[in-house]
């Protein structure tokens, strides 16, 4: 499964599901964000949160207060129990309902009669007691208490806020309802409202995870086939280009994918194809220019070696004739030294025709061709040899038919010029180079003497040169001849 997700069309898919899932995270954040400022704009209305306090308490609280049947302790623990619970109001309905009035710390509660003594107070140990008249905290709650005694319902007249920010409210409590005589009072000090997006939050978020989650299971699969059916065109797409390139590399021209479309991969496509043709043209041109030089090689050899032979042949041969009726010994000797000519002849042809046959490179690979030539090469220039390989490597047709023609050149030398008694081919390759040496025990040469070094040695110079190899000849007049080739591998020219 990971290795899916290393390719282009994983990587697509995972972009495509990625894409989907942060747009759905975006508009889940912008919704929260639009829902956060709604409630700001929508905060709860001062007027209804303390209406809501006034009548969740009264209706609770009359039923102790009926005149002739009061209960003063079950009062006081309807008093105590409100404490305890917190809240002065009910909890929300919903979302969009004022939220509970919250009893602020550290306040008191209070029952007053009409004559406003206190008939329940908690919590105890206040300064205003049970059966004591109640004490206002701050001038401004006895005109509130007033209002309220006068009958006056108005609920902003029955609040003040605190020092501390709280609401200080009387409550008035009516006997049955609002149109009732009063039978008591209420003073309660509760929290301000908080900021609606407070409430609403908790609801919010887990309606926004909720819907996310659903969203989630619905849309990833979706992202997911939308990115495996976009990426499918692609990668078949690159994955032709691939395939070709891969046949190119191989020196196989013939697949030639075509793609019509406009976009970048079709314009890659394109372009591919016309720098192929480009390299076709170039190969062609090379095999043309290494076609004329080899003529031109073959010419000199053939103007240098079996021209001169088969001209020195003819004078033998006439010399013979000449001295045949006067001197039949003389003739004799002239006709030896030409069939000895013609041999000298026949057995540079035979090196030539050699190597003229480097087909045999393709199908046995550098070592197995460079022993088999130089076999044939010894029993036709009948001079023992030697081939030795250490280790192997997979060696491109370039360096392999470059090694091959500086082997094939260096034991041509050997055969027309060293007269030596053996000869040594050794093949060495490493992470680094391959190495090939040719060495003889010959009569050996002066390098310096440009008249001796030859055609021969430019040749072989000039094919490694374009490899960024180098020949070393290494010679000595009377102790032989070491011609040594080396060839970078990729990656370390």
């Amino acid at each position: 499964m990971f290795t899916f997700f290393k390719g282009l069309r994983g990587k697509l898919i995972f972009t495509y599901v990625s894409v989907t899932v942060l747009t759905l995270l975006i508009l889940e954040i912008l919704v929260v964000a639009a829902g956060i400022l709604l409630s700001d704009l929508a905060d709860a209305d001062e007027k209804e949160y303390l209406s809501d306090v006034v009548v969740t308490l009264y209706p609770q609280a009359r039923q102790y207060l009926q005149p002739g049947k009061e209960d003063l302790t079950g009062l006081q623990d309807w008093l105590d129990q409100v404490l305890d619970s917190g809240y002065a109001s009910l909890e929300p309905q919903n979302i969009f309902d004022s939220p509970v009035a919250r009893i602020a710390d550290d306040t008191s509660l209070y029952v007053l009669s009409l004559d406003k003594k206190i008939l329940a107070q908690t919590p105890s140990g206040s300064d205003n007691r049970v059966g004591q008249i109640y004490t206002p905290p701050f001038p401004a709650a006895e005109e509130l208490m007033q209002y309220a005694l006068e009958g006056n319902r108005g609920i902003s007249k029955l609040n003040s806020l605190t020092a501390a920010g709280n609401y200080w409210l009387v409550v008035p409590v009516n006997q049955t309802d609002w149109e009732s005589a009063l039978v008591g009072l209420i003073i309660v000090e509760v929290e301000p409202p908080p900021p609606m997006f407070q409430q609403i939050l908790p609801s919010l978020v887990g309606a926004i995870l909720i819907t996310g989650v659903l969203l989630l299971i619905a849309v990833v699969p979706f992202g997911a086939l939308f990115g495996l059916i976009m990426s499918g065109g692609l990668t078949n797409r690159l994955a032709a280009l691939t395939s070709a390139a891969d046949s190119w590399a191989q020196g196989d021209f013939r697949p030639m994918p075509t793609d019509h479309t406009q976009d970048e991969i079709g314009l890659l496509n394109r372009r591919m194809r016309n720098m192929v043709e480009r390299i076709q043209g170039l190969l062609q041109d090379k095999q043309a220019l290494a076609q004329l030089e080899e003529r031109n090689r073959l010419a000199r050899e053939l103007h240098d070696t079996v021209k001169q032979q088969t001209f020195a042949t003819l004078m033998q041969v006439r010399a013979a004739r000449n001295q045949l009726k006067n001197n039949p010994h003389e003739a004799e000797q002239h006709l030896l030294e030409a069939e000895s000519l013609i041999k000298a002849s026949q057995q540079e042809l035979s090196l030539m025709i050699n190597e003229l046959r480097p087909a045999a490179l393709k199908d046995q690979g550098l070592q197995a061709a460079l022993e088999t030539y130089l076999e044939n090469w010894s029993t036709q220039a009948c001079i023992p040899s030697t081939f030795q390989a250490l280790n192997t490597c997979k060696l491109s047709l370039d360096v392999e038919q470059a090694l091959y023609r500086v082997a094939q050149e260096a034991l041509a030398n050997t055969a027309r010029h060293s007269r030596a008694s053996a000869v040594t081919v050794l093949l060495e390759c490493n992470p680094e180079s391959v190495r090939l040496e040719v060495s003889d025990n010959g009569i050996g040469f002066d390098p310096l003497d440009e008249q001796i070094a030859g055609y021969g040695l430019q040749s072989m110079q000039e094919r490694l040169a374009s490899l960024h190899g180098i020949l070393e000849v290494n010679s000595v007049p009377g102790e032989g001849t070491m011609v040594v080739a080396k060839v970078p591998l990729p990656g370390n020219k």
